[in-house]
């Protein structure tokens, strides 16, 4: 049984499982095998054995869907609450900045908690420039609604009258705007030349459509 299974751990094993469930809930993905080994300061192949272990112990499993495929079992109850629906109101670009288009196109469905109280909203993404932080062209990101951001945050970035989505980077004389994708290069703008629009905080993706 996985609860049985979880008594088990090693600390070091818990303690995995508690970040992976902290991420989780900050960023609504699970984390990359790299991005673990970074947290804990260990190489990509020693948090991988760490996970291959909490898999054995059926603590959480490895889907086939890519880098951010982990599935914690079973769910911690404080996961489980209310849903809201957020609506689609458009695209928004992964690359270079396009228009910003608001026009509701549908909803979605996302755990009430991952807004935190303020509203929220949907957007297609359009582009690559993303896909390190897993993601990808046509995916949906959910977005909280918020003026300001922490260093590292992915955000919609509101440049005049378009929109980019970027990681966010304060510098001494304003801000960069980061692509996750180490083919492209970043964005630099003097502070007041932009707003926040919001930050990321799940990503949703259908597969079989199209």
């Amino acid at each position: 049984m996985p609860g049985r299974s979880q008594t088990r751990l090693t600390a070091h094993q818990r303690a995995t499982l508690d970040w992976i469930n902290q991420f989780i809930r900050t960023h609504g993905m699970p984390p990359t095998v790299r991005e673990i080994g970074t947290a804990f300061g260990i190489k990509s192949s020693s948090a991988f054995a760490v996970l291959q272990a909490l898999e054995r112990k059926g603590a959480l499993k490895r889907g086939e869907l890519g880098a951010r495929s982990l599935i914690v079992k079973p769910m911690r109850q404080r996961d489980r609450g209310e849903h809201v629906n957020v609506p689609i109101v458009g695209r928004i670009a992964a690359g270079r900045p396009i228009e910003a288009i608001e026009n509701e196109h549908g909803a979605l469905n996302v755990r009430a908690d991952l807004l935190r109280g303020r509203p929220g909203y949907a957007l297609q993404v359009l582009g690559d420039s993303m896909v390190e932080a897993g993601i990808l062209n046509g995916d949906y990101v959910v977005i909280r609604k918020q003026e300001t951001a922490n260093d590292g945050d992915i955000v919609v970035a509101l440049i005049g009258h378009d929109a980019t989505l970027k990681r966010f980077y304060r510098e001494h004389d304003g801000v960069r705007l980061e692509p996750a994708n180490a083919s492209m290069r970043p964005i630099r703008i003097r502070s007041g030349e932009f707003r926040i629009q919001g930050t990321v905080v799940a990503v949703h993706r259908w597969f079989g459509q199209g």
